[in-house]
């Protein structure tokens, strides 16, 4: 049974934690996704602003950052984690007395797992859409057989 707030702070490994992480802000930013004005129902189910995929090789990271730009974005490793950082700001010229400001940011850390090669991260912002692979280390797996008394 979890009783850690959101799930966040089991005890399990950095992959299914960084998911569960994943899974917990959709359901907190599921509003967000859809477009101003129009309900779910009218656009159908809006596409996740995250997504993580983990294979034997890498772990792959999708992040929507839309209106950000490539000198808006800064992704960083520090120890085992990941930090992604994005700010944007917008002011435009005053129309009959109102000014039009824009405001975006964005902050995140992942705990990275021990397997991965952090010196190899590579990320690309195409779209509005940061891309981040991290490659894994080769694990042999190594089999001891126990003897039963």
């Amino acid at each position: 049974m979890d009783f850690s707030p959101f799930g966040l702070l089991e005890p399990l490994s950095p992959t299914r934690t960084m998911r569960q992480m994943v899974n917990t802000m959709d359901r907190l930013l599921q509003d967000m996704a859809s477009f101003p004005g129009q309900s779910r129902a009218a656009t159908g189910e809006a596409r996740s602003p995250w997504d993580i995929k983990d294979d034997e090789n890498e772990i792959r990271m999708r992040f929507d950052m839309p209106g950000l730009s490539k000198d808006d974005v800064k992704v960083s490793v520090e120890d085992n984690i990941l930090v992604i950082k994005g700010e944007h700001k917008i002011e435009e010229g005053k129309d009959e007395g109102w000014s039009s400001r824009g405001f975006s940011s964005y902050d995140t850390r992942l705990q990275l797992p021990d397997n991965c090669e952090k010196d190899k991260v590579k990320a690309e912002l195409k779209n509005g859409v940061l891309y981040i692979s991290i490659p894994k280390t080769k694990v042999e797996k190594k089999v001891i057989d126990v003897e039963i008394n």
